[in-house]
């Protein structure tokens, strides 16, 4: 509608400008044309009076009375011109006086005496002059104009070889109505064709503007489709969704809203294994399914590769909206045939509600990603936000914003857990960061490592601990005592480029053997990138790094790279080691654990040993290794024993 009001507006403002341009051209042109056609008139007055007049006298006829054989010739010129309508009368001037004149009806004799005019004046100096008379109120010219109508009253400066002053002037009238009726004729004809031009013109340029307009509106209509519909599946993108979202939570209704964000997992596989084709492909069935459970009011959007959004503006409460999510979620676990193969692909779903979770789109949107990320957490398929589970607080927010001060004023500070024989040996410790937060207290890494990962600060973050253990080692050492320090590496760090050199230096930098050093790397982070994490982990292990794998049991490592995988050691995850004295289940997994070590010739540590029955079900099933608040929690440094630990010899 926009497009076609500019159209409109377009040739309403043009045509005004074309007809405007038209009259001015028109007057212009019929200006041109009277100039013209008074010029063609006095040419004709100059040539009657040079051909048929001049040759009647002599310069002498002009200096005195005109005889009367000149009269008679002179007359009948005139009379032969009147009867063409040629000449309507003559005057014959030499100087200020009057030789002669004749009209049609009166032959006037020469007189005297009559003051010449501006135009006889110009005339008498050598310029031709010529007016157009229409005034019958004179009496001279009444008679001739109610005879001819208007005249044409032409000064022709008489002039003979030899003679530079004119020897006199003719003063002719002429009848000028039919040089009028030549003026209107052309005129008209220019002006038809002026109009006939312009309108052509006018055409021209609104058939072109309007080709211009309707391309532009439909070029339009695509940008603006493809500015809010994601390009692969045609779905809603984020960006029609916070629309969506702002039109659903802004209105005062009693209904809620529901949002429904899904997550596909292992899609990076069917990429890596089948091709982006392939990939592709499986979006575009799960964009399909999804579509066709969806209600006419529900919105359905693509916010990443494998990440959805079915936005439900009119739902029955929480209960309604989680069977909605598990519905979608099966659509979606549903085999794909893609490749030759069948594809089968899981998903978790999160679900916020509003006014419930959240008061505007953002806010709902955020929610519904914090209760998919905890389903995924928790290995559930389809969980509700809970406010109380949300680490994505604004104080949280806050807080992360507060840490890349943190790092650099040395804020972070670390505690130190030993790793114990069964006997209470000391034989390493782990060190655990802490944040010495100037208003909050202690903080445990909960609250800000998981947040570092996911920005650029876990690189510096690492580093610092890396610094702050690796010179409490040389501390130590200096005090006589060799006590080996481990330091937990998150995915990123590990797989950043540059990593193992960035060890090695601080190990430099502080003069401590790179056997005290050891580094604990989950499960996750190994498969997150098991062929560069191999590279990076020989590195460090080539240079005489002990490398622990930590949380051992709750990822999904394979045992084909756990046997090429240059690891010295396994810490069982603490959750198998607490039910160890209660649950068959979970002794299995610990007496399974310890017997993959021991085969693969690796040190097997037991987290989380909390009590003496505990440590006593490890002594029996083999386990050489164990930490845990039995021994010791986490404390600074100051306050470790250390007793029974080695001392340099």
């Amino acid at each position: 509608m926009r497009g076609a009001s500019l159209l409109v507006r377009f040739a309403v403002v043009s045509l005004v400008l074309v007809v405007l341009l038209g009259v001015l051209m028109a007057k212009l042109l019929a200006s041109m044309i009277a100039a013209r056609g008074l010029q063609s008139a006095t040419d004709a007055a100059v040539l009657t009076t040079t051909i048929a007049v001049q040759p009647l006298l002599t310069p002498d006829d002009l200096t005195r009375q005109l005889p009367a054989d000149k009269v008679a010739a002179l007359d009948r010129v005139v009379q032969g011109s009147r009867a063409g309508a040629e000449i309507a009368r003559i005057k014959i001037w030499n100087g200020d006086e009057l030789l002669y004149s004749a009209d049609p009806h009166t032959r006037t004799p020469a007189r005297t005496g009559a003051g010449p005019s501006d135009e006889l004046a110009d005339a008498l100096a050598g310029e031709i002059e010529a007016e157009v008379i229409s005034d019958s109120s004179e009496p001279d010219n009444a008679a001739l104009i109610d005879r001819y109508g208007t005249l044409l009253e032409v000064y022709v400066p008489i002039l003979y070889d030899g003679e530079a002053r004119p020897a006199g002037v003719f003063e002719l009238y002429l009848p000028y109505q039919p040089v009028q009726a030549s003026i209107r004729a052309d005129t008209t004809r220019t002006a038809a064709l002026l109009v006939l031009g312009l309108v052509v013109l006018w055409l021209g340029l609104f058939r072109v503007v309007a080709t211009a307009s309707r391309r532009l509106r439909v070029e339009s209509s695509r940008n603006e489709h493809q500015a809010r519909h994601d390009a692969l599946t045609g779905l809603a993108n984020r960006a029609h969704l916070d629309v969506a979202l702002s039109a659903a939570t802004g209105g005062s209704g009693s209904s809620s809203v529901a949002l429904v964000l899904l997550d596909l997992d292992r899609f990076r596989e069917v990429n890596d294994t089948l091709g982006h084709g392939c990939g592709d492909e499986v979006v575009l069935e799960m964009a399909q399914r999804l579509t066709r459970l969806a209600g006419p009011h529900d919105l359905v959007a693509r916010l990443g590769a494998d990440e959805f959004a079915v936005l439900l503006p009119d739902v029955d409460g929480v209960q309604a909206a989680l069977l909605h999510a598990e519905a979608l979620r099966s659509a979606l676990r549903a085999p794909v045939r893609v490749g030759g193969v069948d594809v089968v692909l899981d998903a978790r779903a999160g679900v916020s509600m509003h006014p419930l979770d959240a008061e505007d789109g953002p806010a709902l949107l955020r929610h519904a990603d914090v209760a998919a990320e905890q389903a995924k957490r928790t290995h559930v398929g389809v969980c509700a936000y809970d406010g109380a589970l949300d680490r994505h607080s604004t104080e949280r927010l806050g807080l992360l914003a507060d840490l890349a001060r943190a790092i650099a004023e040395g804020e972070l500070v670390l505690h130190y857990q030993p790793k114990c024989d069964l006997s209470g040996r000391v034989l390493g410790v782990e060190a655990l960061v802490r944040w010495a937060h100037p208003q909050r207290g202690l903080l445990p890494p909960a609250e800000f490592v998981q947040f570092a990962e996911r920005t650029g600060l876990v690189h510096p973050l690492t580093e610092s601990v890396l610094d702050q253990a690796l010179a409490q080692v040389r501390g130590w050492m200096d005090d006589g005592r060799e006590l080996p320090v481990a330091v937990n590496i998150s995915t990123r760090s590990l797989l950043q480029p540059g990593f193992a050199e960035r060890v090695l230096t601080v190990l430099g930098t502080h003069g401590v053997p790179a056997r005290l050093l050891a580094l604990e790397i989950t499960e996750t982070t190994i498969m997150e990138d098991p062929d560069r994490a191999l590279v990076v982990l020989t590195q460090l292990a080539d240079a005489g790094i002990r490398l622990s794998i930590d949380d051992f049991g709750t990822g999904y490592s394979s045992l084909a790279y756990l046997k090429v995988l240059p690891v010295h050691e396994l810490k069982i995850d603490r959750v198998f080691v607490a039910a160890l004295t209660t649950s068959e289940r979970d002794r299995v997994i610990v007496d399974s654990t310890i017997a993959l070590g021991a085969r693969l010739g690796l040190d097997v540590v037991a987290e989380g040993v909390e009590d003496e029955p505990t440590l006593s079900e490890l002594a029996a099933l083999g386990c050489q290794q164990a930490q845990g608040y039995y021994f010791s929690r986490p404390v600074p440094a100051e306050m470790l024993r250390l007793e029974g630990s080695d001392r340099v010899s």
